[in-house]
């Protein structure tokens, strides 16, 4: 009895993956079309960095690769609508048919599991999608390299990330972090004035946050951030269905499904790229889910990529600040590839490939601890 229902968790898991991803192909080229004709893409070549000096070596690609800016942003719009839009058929089938257990079992919205990823993934998609919108306009926003400040969005995700960690603690009691070796018990620890100790989960989950939202900047080339996200979520959906967390599975699969159709249109050349309502969405969903399947520990491991991306950024601006030099030719770390001659698709595979090892380690990892 325990096999068969391993096998049809299994069996609904991969069918719900390959169905997405066939609703996202079907409607990708209507918004592909909608996103052209709203000419939804930054009307200027960037000139400045996210600090807000002036361009040198990665303002020589944007002016060899213009047409490039002519390809409209906000592509992640297909992976979070389909994803969502997918999961609430199936909750209303519930609804509908309260009673009806094969519209119990296709449902995959639950409370304890899936309500938070999910909700975290349409309301960082949506601020996203607002840093998008800002950057097409001809202003180009209130931000120098286009779209919102990076503090409002810095404040953004810190705020989305304390209400995350106020349900984790107070309607999921959600206190403890593992780490290898260990299991972290906040609660275990005494805070002033008799505070409980468990509250220092909300400042963990805002850590966290902050540090997958600073890897966004992996959508650079033509097909790079999908190929390597897509390993990444399949490991943690693996790691959930390992820890029979079916729910959280699905949910991860399923954005594998939608993210697989949004790569297919995202391959050089580029149809659509994903913009921060794609990458805001999924990294910090991919936050959540770490704390809800207890495999934070994971994601540097699986997100190597991610990691390394974010390093090389944040290692350049300290390097400008104390040394006044930079510490390579071009940050993040693609551009300086780029620089010392490497093509921009060879730069893109290997990302992927270095990709799926990385996932492929955390996953075993994870599932043998």
């Amino acid at each position: 009895m325990i096999y068969s229902e391993l096998y049809l968790q299994a069996a609904k898991i991969f069918s719900y993956t390959a169905l997405t991803f066939v609703i996202a192909m079907w409607w990708a080229p209507t918004l592909i079309n909608l996103l052209t004709w709203l000419k939804f893409w930054k009307k200027s070549a960037r000139n400045v960095t996210t600090t807000g000096e002036e361009l040198t070596v990665t303002k020589q690609f944007y002016k060899e690769n213009e047409e490039k800016r002519l390809v409209p942003r906000a592509g992640g719009l297909l992976i979070w609508i389909t994803v969502i839009a997918f999961a609430l058929f199936f909750w209303l089938v519930l609804k509908i048919f309260p009673e009806n257990q094969t519209a119990q079992f296709l449902n995959f919205i639950d409370r304890k599991e899936t309500f938070i990823p999910i909700g975290t993934l349409f309301f960082a998609s949506i601020f996203g999608f607002v840093d998008d919108a800002l950057a097409t306009l001809v202003t180009g926003g209130n931000y120098k390299a286009g779209g919102l400040k990076l503090s409002h969005r810095l404040f953004l995700v810190t705020s989305l990330s304390f209400f995350i960690g106020l349900w984790f603690y107070f309607r999921l009691g959600l206190v403890s972090v593992s780490l290898p070796l260990i299991n972290l018990d906040f609660s275990s620890i005494a805070l002033p004035g008799g505070l409980d100790g468990g509250l220092l989960i909300i400042p963990a989950v805002v850590v966290v946050m902050l540090a997958m939202y600073g890897s966004s900047m992996i959508d650079g080339f033509d097909g790079m951030s999908a190929g390597v996200f897509i390993p990444i979520f399949l490991c943690f959906g693996g790691i959930a269905f390992a820890r029979e967390l079916y729910d959280i599975s699905t949910f991860m699969m399923v954005i594998s499904g939608a993210l697989t159709a949004y790569l297919w249109f995202n391959i050089p050349p580029a149809r659509f790229y994903m913009g921060d309502t794609g990458t805001m969405g999924l990294l910090l969903t991919l936050g959540v889910v770490a704390f809800l399947i207890d495999a934070v520990y994971i994601l540097p491991i699986a997100g190597f990529m991610l990691v390394v991306t974010e390093a090389s950024v944040v290692l350049q601006i300290l390097s400008k600040k104390i040394f006044k030099r930079k510490l390579i030719s071009a940050a993040p770390l693609h551009h300086h590839l780029e620089h010392i001659g490497w093509l921009r698709h060879q730069v893109t595979m290997r990302y992927w490939l270095i990709s799926i090892m990385s996932s492929v380690i955390g996953f075993v990892i994870g599932i043998l601890t």
